[in-house]
């Protein structure tokens, strides 16, 4: 009699919780094999945010901090044309165009695209292009237009 009572009140309970340790362990253990590694996803993401800009910033503050790079960056650079911002909408993406005109010698405008590239973090340059124009049959004036661009998720 004292040993069914003890088998009731100890190893019952201790019989029942060895196999829903045993039940959880190997849930455990599907759920580890079914979930990526999150630090090789957020390496990802990380990269995926250094060749398009980071998505989280609003527009107008990346176009302003286009305009403070050039003005902290430069030498010999102006702006001749600041377009508005430009919007595209693709199914899961809102897609924020940039474009900046910007005017100097050949050199000064080659070393400031090379610091966008390298070291502006809120926007990529997906397109950049030289061309000159000529007033009043003035001397020739060396363009180069920017086009920035943004992903933002809409989803």
């Amino acid at each position: 009699m004292l040993s069914v009572a003890a088998y009731r009140r100890s190893f019952s309970n201790l019989f029942l919780l060895i196999g829903e340790h045993s039940t959880l362990v190997q849930k455990k253990d599907l759920i580890a094999s079914q979930t990526p590694n999150t630090q090789r996803l957020q390496r990802d993401i990380a990269d995926l945010e250094s060749l398009i800009g980071k998505g989280e910033t609003e527009k107008e503050k990346i176009q302003q901090e286009i305009v403070n790079f050039l003005v902290n960056n430069s030498n010999g650079v102006t702006i001749f044309e600041l377009q508005p911002i430009h919007q595209y909408k693709q199914e899961d993406y809102l897609v924020h165009s940039f474009q900046l005109d910007i005017t100097g010698s050949y050199n000064d405008l080659i070393q400031l695209a090379n610091n966008y590239e390298k070291h502006f973090e809120f926007s990529k340059i997906v397109s950049m292009r030289f061309y000159t124009d000529t007033k009043n049959n003035q001397k020739e004036t060396l363009h180069l237009r920017l086009i920035f661009q943004n992903y933002e998720k809409t989803t």
